[in-house]
């Protein structure tokens, strides 16, 4: 197949080209598309971004809108690899779904998820499966509502009590985002190993908020397969805690000359 002999060494050249395709297949930007093996398996998650392979994938299969999955052959594979290649002039970011394009192999699946969906459940196997990566790792309950956990040093903690433990406090100029935790195991290795060793104590909170509101956040891995957080931008916050339902409990407490 002919490639493309552009180079877009820029960001802004980047930017350019991809404008000017979204602007003439009249797209919609979604809030999540990903790349699949036929069989279900997610390769390749985005959210709210790498729109130059998504805007070329989508214009090979013609999407312009809505949540929907279709299959690639390999044909549109190597097609959608030619035209995007070109971005790879640019050193200035990576570009990961250019090279699990030519990873994936003579078939796959390309998934879009609108932002009217980003919340929603779906029965199409494709996007179930893509959502699902977007929320591994999660307690969801069954009354509407998603159990987290925050590791937290006595400072902390104190702001908690004064707030009759019903909101987390303000984050301070050097704290950008809000991290709560997925899973209590990760939280008590971050109070039992970290917080008592910087402050003397550490403590295990859990909490639940509204899933419809957890679910705003991706999973976030920090590390370890075990290690999945959320990231609350601070600005965030405020309605992050009007979405608690119940107090803020402390399900556990560590001190520095506790025995380990």
């Amino acid at each position: 197949m002919e490639r493309v002999t552009e180079r877009w060494e820029t960001i802004d050249a980047i930017n350019e080209v991809r404008t000017a395709m979204e602007a003439a297949l009249g797209w919609e930007r979604p809030a999540v598309w990903g790349l699949l093996t036929p069989d279900g398996a997610v390769v390749r998650t985005n959210v709210r971004g790498a729109y130059l392979p998504g805007v070329v994938l989508a214009d090979g299969v013609g999407h312009r809108g809505g949540s929907k999955a279709y299959p690639l052959s390999a044909e549109q594979i190597s097609r959608a690899i030619a035209r995007v290649e070109p971005a790879e002039a640019c050193t200035d970011v990576e570009h990961p779904n250019i090279a699990a394009l030519r990873l994936i192999g003579d078939s796959a699946v390309v998934a879009f998820v609108s932002e009217a969906d980003y919340l929603a459940d779906f029965e199409d196997a494709h996007l179930a499966a893509l959502v699902a990566d977007l929320r591994r790792g999660r307690q969801e309950n069954a009354d509407g509502t998603t159990t987290l956990w925050r590791p937290v040093g006595p400072d902390e903690l104190s702001l908690l009590r004064d707030a009759g433990f019903q909101a987390w406090p303000p984050r301070l100029p050097e704290q950008p985002i809000f991290y709560p935790v997925l899973n209590e195991e990760y939280a008590t290795t971050i109070a039992r190993d970290w917080n008592t060793t910087a402050s003397g104590t550490g403590s295990v909170t859990r909490f639940r908020v509204a899933t419809a509101t957890a679910r705003r956040y991706p999973t976030q891995s920090a590390g370890g397969a075990a290690h999945l957080e959320l990231w609350v931008p601070a600005e965030e916050l405020d309605a992050f805690n009007a979405a608690i339902v119940g107090e803020i409990e402390v399900v556990a407490e560590y001190s520095a000359d506790q025995p380990s």
